[in-house]
C-alpha cells in the first residue's frame, strides 16, 4: 500500500515539474490527511496544523522543480512538516504577552480623561487584539509581530483590521 502511494507520488511529482497543475491537487489528496495527522499531533491545534499544511504544500510548488526522481517524496512532505510544526512551537514559545506596565506605557502622554479612555477601551479588547494592536502602535511590522505571536501574516492583518475598528467603536463610545 505504502509503495503504491510513493510509486504515485513520483508520478505525480514528475507531472507537477512539467507543469501540470492538476498533479499538486492530487498530491494533496493523497498526502493532506496524514500530513494534517502529523502536524496535529505535534501542535495540538486544528488551525495551527492546517497552516502549517497549506505551507508545506506552497513550498512544494516553490522546489518542485529541484526535487530529484528517486526521492521520496512522502518521507519529504513528513519531514518537512515536522519540521515546520517544530518551529511553530517555538514561535508559540515566544509569544508577547502584554502586562499592565505596557498599557501605562502607551497612555503615558495625554490627560488623564484621555488615559482612562483610553485603558478603559484597551482593556475591552481580547488579548490577542490587545497583542497585535499595541505591537502594531510601538511600531512594529506585520512580519515582526507574526514573529513575536506565531501567527499567519494574514491572521495578523485580520486581527489588527478589527482591533483598530474595535478600540476606535470603544473609545468613541467612552
Amino acid at each position: 500500500m505504502e509503495n503504491d502511494k510513493n510509486a504515485q507520488l513520483k508520478i505525480l511529482i514528475k507531472r507537477m515539474q512539467r507543469g501540470d497543475t492538476a498533479a499538486l491537487e492530487e498530491i494533496m489528496l493523497l498526502t493532506n490527511k496524514d500530513l494534517y495527522l502529523l502536524s496535529y499531533g505535534y501542535l495540538k491545534d486544528r488551525m495551527l496544523a492546517e497552516d502549517v499544511v497549506m505551507e508545506v504544500f506552497a513550498q512544494l510548488i516553490e522546489k518542485a522543480k529541484t526535487i530529484k526522481d528517486d526521492r521520496n517524496l512522502n518521507g519529504y512532505l513528513h519531514a518537512m512538516v515536522i519540521h515546520r510544526s517544530i518551529d511553530t512551537i517555538r514561535k508559540r514559545r515566544r509569544e508577547v504577552s502584554v502586562e499592565a506596565e505596557d498599557l501605562e506605557k502607551i497612555v503615558s502622554d495625554g490627560n488623564q480623561f484621555e488615559q482612562v479612555r483610553v485603558r478603559q477601551s484597551l482593556s475591552e479588547l481580547d488579548d490577542a487584539e490587545r497583542v497585535v494592536l499595541l505591537l502594531w502602535h510601538y511600531g512594529y511590522t506585520l512580519r515582526e509581530i507574526t514573529k513575536k505571536t506565531g501567527s499567519t501574516i494574514n491572521k495578523i492583518r485580520l486581527v489588527l483590521k478589527k482591533a483598530k475598528a474595535k478600540f476606535m467603536a470603544l473609545y468613541d463610545k467612552s
